[in-house]
């Protein structure tokens, strides 16, 4: 064996943490290009683990998840056969892939790395991330930018979108939680404790109520399955952080445009920094009453008790969704995703098509391309078969982190994939690499120590497991190497280097060649370079990949004359009736 059993716990803790914080902090991970190379990392990893260690035989609970999971990648890339956008499939396959590869590097660990070192993990990754956004809004003139008022991804930096970034931070929360009641290293418990104040400010900097109600519905479930003694602990730590998540949520602060003087925002800013400051004090000092919190006895609420309160908490968050989010842009969106299963009951329109149905659908002139419901979006676009893949990668976790709620670390668990599953019914979670990616690493702990130790895979067994990533990882290599050529032709179509931006695009088109941007992006460049054959001639090869793509449509207008130019209009106008973006 390659690596020592003891070092199995902090390697692991040290790689959640870094796949945490680099993937968040890269745009909340939206990108194909981050997808892939972080899949590309994990798949490495995992295949050189499965060549130099003994891998464990996964049990029922492992089995069921990682089945679930390679069942969704594979009919996510399958939907390519029926899809109405056809191009959109292998790019939200290769997402799911690295949710796949997280789970498998849990498992090949194994046992031998505690839940403790995960969560722990995940929980430090966390830190930077509200540490970046907390710098931001309340320090800009340490950062040099103030965030604007209506500017999106300058309030919600680095993950660029507030209700991802509030889910993330609210996970991190949940499971700090766990460490400060339960840790044994004073040094841990302490500074796990103070961090719940900066991580309850940037929550409520946020102001996302869909994250609030999951984090509400994670703690409630986390005092309802916990013993007493962890569950007075754990109340005992929340009070502090519940006020300084008050005050941030009415003291958020902003530059009112035009104006972008820093220190407009600066003053405010420090006062609530300071009032941070203080709070965390407090915090520390409520901290060193944990131990004897903690050894209050008691039993924890059985476990029909505690699933029974888990599913009330989630059938009354879903029954009340309608009524509170009412007159909201949402019931648009799951408006036009109820159209999309009506039309495509069983197979769905196939992976990344709501965009389209929302652009070709819609009665009002907002911008999405989410449904902001992973369950009714998967529904739309996967079909029966993909929604139950779904559940059973999400729900399995569950019953697995229920299983373990006697032992120490399985209430924080089972805390954190309920925040993440009930926000996930309300929002584009799923998108956001960084905000699934550490559920899927908690989620696959939990599978790993809700079953008992099984023996040790067969060579046989690993071969298999290992040819099967070693193509997993030839094919993350070939997508990574197609997604960075067309960000790099993106970029060089933004910086006006156009014969760049052809170069890139066709070598982007070597490793993918289904990328109707790809092609969008000669055409536009070939029509900067005056080169309108050239330019009608990729139009029409991205139309014929993508004949829902109405921006190719009217590209293709624009490079056209005459009888042409007309029929690309009326297809633009009959794919985006309002007009406009998308």
């Amino acid at each position: 064996m390659a690596v020592g059993r003891a070092s199995f716990g902090p390697a692991a803790a040290a790689g959640a943490c870094a796949l945490t914080a680099a993937i968040a902090c890269d745009s909340g991970g939206f990108h194909a290009v981050t997808w892939d190379r972080a899949l590309v990392g994990l798949a490495a990893l995992v295949l050189v683990s499965l060549l130099l260690i003994d891998v464990p035989r996964p049990g029922r609970p492992t089995t069921a998840m990682l089945g679930a999971l390679a069942f969704l990648t594979a009919w996510t890339a399958a939907s390519w056969l029926w899809s109405d956008s056809p191009p959109a499939a292998p790019e939200e396959a290769q997402r799911v892939a690295l949710y796949l590869a997280a789970a498998v590097a849990v498992v090949v660990a194994g046992r031998r790395v505690a839940p403790v070192w995960l969560v722990t993990g995940v929980a430090a990754g966390v830190v930077p991330v509200a540490g970046w956004n907390l710098a931001v809004r309340l320090a800009p003139d340490w950062t040099g930018r103030a965030p604007l008022r209506g500017d999106i991804g300058s309030l919600a930096a680095p993950v660029g979108y507030a209700n991802g970034l509030a889910l993330l931070v609210g996970l991190g929360l949940l499971l700090a939680v766990g460490l400060a009641a339960a840790s044994p290293v004073a040094p841990v418990r302490v500074s796990a404790a103070v961090l719940l104040v900066p991580f309850a400010a940037d929550v409520g900097l946020q102001q996302s109520s869909g994250a609030v109600v999951a984090l509400v519905a994670g703690s409630v479930v986390l005092l309802l399955v916990a013993r007493r003694g962890f569950a007075v602990a754990a109340l005992a730590l929340l009070v502090v952080p519940l006020l300084a998540g008050a005050i941030a949520a009415r003291d958020g602060i902003v530059v009112e445009p035009p104006a972008q003087d820093v220190t407009a925002a600066a003053g405010s800013g420090h006062r609530l920094l300071l009032g941070l400051a203080l709070l965390a004090a407090a915090q520390a000092v409520v901290s060193l009453l944990v131990p004897r919190l903690a050894r209050s006895g008691g039993g924890a609420v059985p476990a029909r008790t505690a699933a029974a309160v888990a599913a009330l908490l989630l059938a009354a968050g879903l029954a009340a969704a309608p009524f509170a989010l009412r007159g909201h842009e949402r019931g648009s969106y799951w408006a036009v995703a109820a159209r999309e299963v009506r039309a495509n009951p069983l197979l769905g329109s196939g992976a990344g098509t709501f965009a389209d149905w929302w652009v070709r659908t819609r009665t009002t002139v907002h911008s999405t391309e989410e449904a902001h419901s992973l369950y009714l979006e998967t529904l739309a676009e996967l079909g029966p078969a993909g929604l139950i893949a779904l559940l059973v990668a999400l729900g399995v976790p569950l019953a697995a982190a229920l299983r373990l709620r006697g032992t120490v670390w399985g209430p924080p668990l089972l805390a954190a994939l309920v925040a993440y599953d009930v926000h996930a019914a309300v929002d584009f979670d799923w998108e956001l690499a960084g905000v699934t990616l550490p559920a899927v690493l908690l989620g696959a702990a939990a599978t790993v120590h809700a079953a008992p130790a099984g023996k040790l895979l067969a060579v046989r067994g690993r071969l298999v497991a290992a040819t099967a990533l070693a193509a997993l990882a030839g094919a993350a290599i070939l997508a990574l190497d197609g997604s960075s050529h067309l960000a790099s032709a993106q970029d060089a179509e933004a910086a006006g280097r156009f014969g760049a931006a052809v170069a890139d695009a066709h070598t982007a088109l070597r490793y993918a060649p289904w990328s109707a941007n790809a092609w969008r992006v000669i055409g536009e460049s070939r029509l900067a370079l005056r080169d309108r054959a050239g330019a009608r001639a990729a139009f029409r090869s991205a139309v014929e990949l993508d004949p829902n793509a109405w921006q190719a449509w009217a590209e293709l207008a624009g490079a056209s004359t005459g009888e042409p130019r007309r029929t690309a209009e009326a297809e633009a106008a009959r794919l985006n009736p309002l007009g406009g973006g998308r």
